[in-house]
């Protein structure tokens, strides 16, 4: 059902920008039967996670294109299968090819991938174990936080001294990716390729203290229910947007596209509605931001709106990291060395790195801090049509290549003057590894730090929509002052990945600022509405064992098992909370 535009008090909310978390607030304020419209920008929903036809033919997630930290409580409670999400993973969750000619993969199978550790150092396999259970307890300390107002960052603190787990806060929020991953293994592939998690969109490399946090965002993800796993969506990261528009829809909320808005619209200190960029006003009681921080602020807002110190603090906010994506057409699969030819293979189906060093990221962190470009960048890499074929034609392949640490701006040039030259460097360093694809490459597309800011409208390329330190997290995302998802105008409200917890395609903000919406004037706090117990898992059993040497190493020969999959499966699922169970 549609609602049309007849002018003051058609719609409760107005909700800019169709993101994936202005979707989610969407079908939660729906759902509690308010009147909701959606006015997105584009011509296509789902911003950064999208499915386009970047290259006729050919469909491409453009931005975001793995699926792992979606909630499952919002994918349950929005009935997101229902309305057409289809989730699926390939046999391997991951492949490295180093530069010495080396390789690894990441399986499903947590025996298959502590075999295929051995190879590089039987310490570090047993290690990967030891790893993989901290970061589960830390997962289990924090991910109860996710879906509700953001904690203080001493309320957190406290949380850990309580539960005596000190040092597991300095690890995997303090710590530099490096330190962290120096804690743990020897092998300096080992660590390389584990350090691109905490790269991901950040202003700095692996010596940097809290992309530690970083690192542990990414890793808490899951995929039906198994801790640290991530998969693909059916059709592209646009099935998670179109599911939800779907359901939005279903429960009476529109959804209007090529509608830019110009600015909110302010009466007495108070939201009343949004003025678009054709003139039209739209009016309702409540407005949500599902753009970023400053462009909510700064932008959207007449500045006479807001005091000056506000406004301050609000410039100040941290956008600094990027990334970009190209995304080719090839004719045929890459023949990674040292595999015969390019037959199709499980180094072709999961999320795939080139070239991964701590040494390459340091290299790639100091020339993004130069505002220059680094020669021989570490590559991420997608073929989701080897998977999903309805994504290219016939004998066609969808080649995505991912490069982070990129500055925004350009010493001496710019991203418009650079794009082509610069993507020509990071596709020849693709043939080094993949001598063949030379030939193969039909045609290309690429999107560079200003393209994310100019045609999805995220400030400063940044992702996250602003920094993921520590200073910016929990109860300072992304400044106190809004942390509860509401603005100093009454009846404005954030709901992006600037707030609260964070960036990814996880949902969490679109959902806590519909809470925060539906207790206002209700003189509860913004968790009432359906308001979720903060259980955090005391150690158990699994935990006394795995205290002792003897229980580690029976734990790791016990995982080491094939025959033993169910059972370690069984300890790396979550509970709806985010819990181990």
């Amino acid at each position: 059902m549609a609602l049309s535009v007849n002018g003051a008090g058609s719609y409760d909310v107005v909700i800019i920008g169709a993101g994936h978390n202005g979707l989610v607030a969407a079908n939660y304020l729906a759902r509690a039967g308010r009147r909701v419209i959606v006015l997105e920008a584009r011509d296509l929903p789902g911003g950064a996670c999208t499915t386009e036809e970047l290259i006729p033919g050919s469909r491409w997630s453009s931005c975001a294109f793995v699926a792992g930290l979606l909630r499952p409580e919002i994918i349950r409670e929005l009935e997101l299968k229902r309305f057409g999400l289809e989730l699926y993973q390939g046999d391997a969750l991951g492949f490295s090819l180093f530069r010495d000619g080396r390789h690894l993969f990441m399986w499903k199978e947590l025996d298959r991938t502590l075999r295929e550790i051995e190879r590089y150092s039987p310490r570090d396999a047993r290690r990967f174990l030891d790893f993989g259970i901290r970061m589960q307890r830390f997962a289990s300390l924090v991910t109860p936080w996710l879906l509700r107002p953001a904690p203080t960052r001493a309320r957190l603190l406290e949380i850990f001294e309580r539960e005596g787990e000190e040092e597991l806060f300095n690890e995997f929020v303090l710590l530099s990716t490096r330190d962290l991953l120096d804690r743990y293994f020897e092998s300096e592939h080992i660590k390389g390729f584990l350090t691109f998690f905490g790269m991901v969109s950040v202003w700095g490399g692996p010596s940097t203290p809290g992309t530690s946090y970083v690192y542990g965002h990414h890793a808490w993800g899951e995929f039906e229910g198994q801790f640290g796993q991530f998969g693909f969506v059916r059709g592209g990261m646009g099935g998670i947007a179109n599911a939800l528009v779907a359901g939005a829809r279903h429960h009476g909320a529109e959804i209007r596209l090529g509608a830019p808005v110009a600015k909110v619209l302010v009466n007495d200190g108070r939201a009343v509605g949004v003025a678009l960029a054709s003139g039209e006003e739209i009016h309702a009681g409540v407005v949500l931001s599902n753009a970023d921080p400053k462009r909510s602020l700064l932008t959207l807002v007449d500045p006479h709106e807001l005091d000056d110190e506000f406004l301050g603090a609000v410039r100040a906010i941290d956008q600094r990291g990027s990334m970009a994506r190209i995304h080719l057409l090839i004719d045929q699969l890459p023949a990674y060395l040292p595999f015969d030819g390019p037959a199709e293979g499980p180094q072709h189906h999961g999320h795939q790195l080139l070239g991964a060093s701590v040494d390459n990221f340091e290299r790639a962190w100091e020339a993004q801090r130069r505002g220059r470009l680094v020669d021989q960048p570490v590559i991420e890499a997608i073929i989701q049509s080897t998977t999903d074929p309805t994504l290219a034609s016939p004998g066609q392949h969808t080649l995505t290549l991912g490069v982070q640490q990129l500055p925004f701006e350009l010493d001496g040039t710019t991203w418009d003057e650079a794009k082509e030259a610069w993507a020509d460097g990071v596709v020849d360093e693709l043939c080094a590894y993949a001598p063949n694809l030379k030939d193969h490459i039909l045609d290309r597309r690429v999107i560079t730090p200003m393209d994310l800011e100019r045609d999805y409208m995220i400030t400063a390329g940044n992702i996250f929509h602003a920094a993921m330190g520590f200073d910016q997290l929990f109860g300072a995302r992304p400044l106190a002052s809004l942390a509860s998802y509401r603005t100093p105008i009454q009846g404005y409200y954030l709901c992006g990945a600037g707030t609260h917890p964070g960036g990814g395609v996880m949902g969490a903000s679109g959902h806590n600022a519909a809470r925060a919406v539906l207790s206002a004037g209700t003189g509860a706090s913004s968790s009432t509405p359906g308001a979720r117990p903060t259980r955090v898992r005391r150690g158990g059993l699994l935990d006394r064992v795995l205290a002792s040497e003897r229980g580690r190493d029976l734990s790791y020969r016990l995982a080491r098992q094939p025959a033993l999959r169910p059972l370690t499966r069984l300890a790396a699922r979550t509970g709806a909370d985010g819990r181990r169970d």
